[in-house]
């Protein structure tokens, strides 16, 4: 059930470095955030945004009924810059996707130098 209380289709995980690098860009404005060109300007093409994705698994969390869940899990690392600061606050607190309950959409934010 979604938190509407409607329910929900089949939800497929995005598997494929282009689909991950599209949910993060896709995500970033209504998290309080852009993420900025590799020359830090408005970037037109994902291709140009300074972040990568470093680290990709698909852990299986096992079920007391025995059926397992397979989980995407990415990390990312690059630049952003906060758009808005009350909203990219709520992001630190809560997360952002579906799978906070799992421990993703945890995000660690470093001043760059």
């Amino acid at each position: 059930m979604s938190h509407t209380g409607e329910k929900r289709g089949r939800v497929y995980p995005h598997v494929t470095v282009e689909q991950q690098r599209k949910w993060l860009i896709q995500r970033a404005d209504k998290a309080g955030f852009k993420l900025v060109s590799q020359e830090l300007s408005d970037a037109t093409d994902q291709d140009d945004l300074a972040f990568d994705i470093v680290n990709r698994e698909h852990p299986v969390l096992h079920r007391k009924s025995g059926r397992g869940v397979r989980l995407s899990r990415v990390t990312f690392e690059g630049l952003l810059q906060i758009q808005d600061l009350t909203v990219f606050k709520q992001t630190l607190i809560n997360g952002l996707g579906r799978e906070k309950a799992f421990g993703m959409g945890l995000m660690t934010v470093i001043p760059e130098r």
